[in-house]
């Protein structure tokens, strides 16, 4: 039976907008012959009970993320890039590898996710492209949610709540008076205070990126690959998808100008990978993209309801476990099926109840008025005679005794 690798869809170029998918594409590109595996880009987490892209599917049973994908095709024997390592080589790709998921997902989270022009000019338009209606209002939010959190380590997350800084500038340029009505002087700004946040936040930026490069370079020192000179392993392919979204070009484009100024083997590195492997066939021969599965509108309904409810504050993070938990009570013995059956269905029914509410709201606020806009009457014209067809000026020359109409005929004498 053949692979089915679910990934998330191409992106800035890239054939992917998530590095663990990236990397796995890399790899099956490489070292897994086209007739065995497909690719579909189904932008969808829920397709594996993980909730987590890639996903492979394989005879029924679903592997999600890059490490447990590898170990799976290497135990299934379809695999052997990482069979001939030293148990130090092994050791040394785990450490890596763990360093690439904390503080290379960092930077790219805090380069592609928490800075608010990179979110708004690059990747949400990225996903909107990847999504459809209505996903494209619950499922970018809580991408860059969870990606604003792998970047907390760096204490730059807190870029995601500076989206309105032009509107703030702007208010704060309106003169400030005092209590008794003097005009308030001004707190001069020293250097620091003065730049934008994310003016500011580039500048420790930089320094976790040199800190970053300089260990992968130290790592890789003047091998071919990371591990060895004579092929990849798992652990150069993971490498490659961090440092292809780390050369994304951004509105502050920090991370890839000091990875292609200041370490240009790193970046003859992305091309040796790319030439590994299957060497006698093009790319573009290699990724065939597989339709993903059609999905009715009761899915898209039930992932609309899914997304609203995790961004409930207070109810999210609940409803979160509770999926993940599979119906597992708090003394660790399972529910009845039936049981969960039916919790499931209820759910799933109010869910998708809550989402109709919500898409009527919407769509009945959008045919209101605005608010504040004038009301217009429109009455039917009265027909006016006598002085009153001259306008105001008329009306009030008519309403004068001078004008009252003679009886008829001649005055008495």
């Amino acid at each position: 039976m053949a692979l089915e690798l679910h990934v998330w869809g191409p992106a800035f170029g890239l054939d992917s907008i998530d590095p663990e998918c990236l990397g796995a594409i890399a790899c099956f590109r490489h070292f897994v012959p086209r007739e065995d595996w497909s690719l579909i880009a189904s932008n969808d987490a829920a397709v594996s009970p993980d909730y987590h892209l890639p996903a492979l599917h394989h005879g029924g049973t679903w592997t999600s993320g890059y490490a447990n994908i590898i170990s799976y095709l290497t135990g299934c024997g379809k695999l052997s890039i990482d069979d001939d390592l030293t148990p130090l080589q092994k050791a040394d790709a785990l450490a890596y590898a763990s360093f690439l998921a904390t503080r290379g997902a960092g930077l790219v989270a805090t380069s592609l996710y928490a800075s608010p022009r990179a979110w708004v000019d690059v990747t949400r338009p990225a996903y909107s492209s990847l999504l459809r209606f209505p996903l494209t209002w619950t499922v970018p939010p809580a991408v860059r949610a969870a990606a604003v959190d792998r970047a907390a380590h760096l204490g730059l997350g807190y870029l995601a709540a500076e989206v309105d800084t032009e509107e703030e500038s702007s208010s704060s340029s309106l003169a400030e008076t005092t209590s008794t009505g003097f005009l308030r002087i001004r707190e001069r700004l020293g250097p620091t205070r003065a730049l934008q946040p994310e003016h500011a936040a580039a500048i420790r930026l930089q320094h976790f990126a040199e800190d970053f490069y300089s260990a992968l370079d130290e790592a890789r020192g003047g091998k071919r690959f990371f591990l060895r000179d004579d092929g990849p392993s798992s652990l150069d392919f993971l490498a490659y998808g961090y440092l292809q979204l780390l050369r994304v070009r951004t509105p502050h484009p920090v991370l890839k100008n000091v990875l292609e100024r200041s370490y240009p083997r790193l970046v003859a590195f992305l091309g040796e990978v790319e030439s590994c492997g299957h060497a006698a066939t093009t790319r573009e021969d290699l990724l065939v993209w597989q339709e993903p599965a059609p999905r009715g509108v009761l899915r898209v309904i039930g992932r609309f309801a899914e997304g609203s409810l995790e961004a409930v504050p207070g109810v999210g993070e609940s409803w979160v476990r509770w999926r993940k938990g599979g119906g597992v009570s708090s003394d660790g013995s399972a529910h009845d099926s039936a049981k969960d059956s039916s919790s499931q269905l209820i759910v799933a029914v109010g869910g998708a109840i809550v989402s109709v509410a919500a898409l009527g709201a919407v769509a009945l606020f959008r045919a209101l008025p605005p608010l504040g806009a004038s009301t217009h009457r429109f009455e039917p014209a009265r027909e006016k005679t006598g002085l009153r067809q001259f306008g105001e000026i008329g009306s009030i020359l008519e309403g004068l005794p001078v004008w009252e109409q003679q009886p008829s005929g001649f005055p008495p004498r």
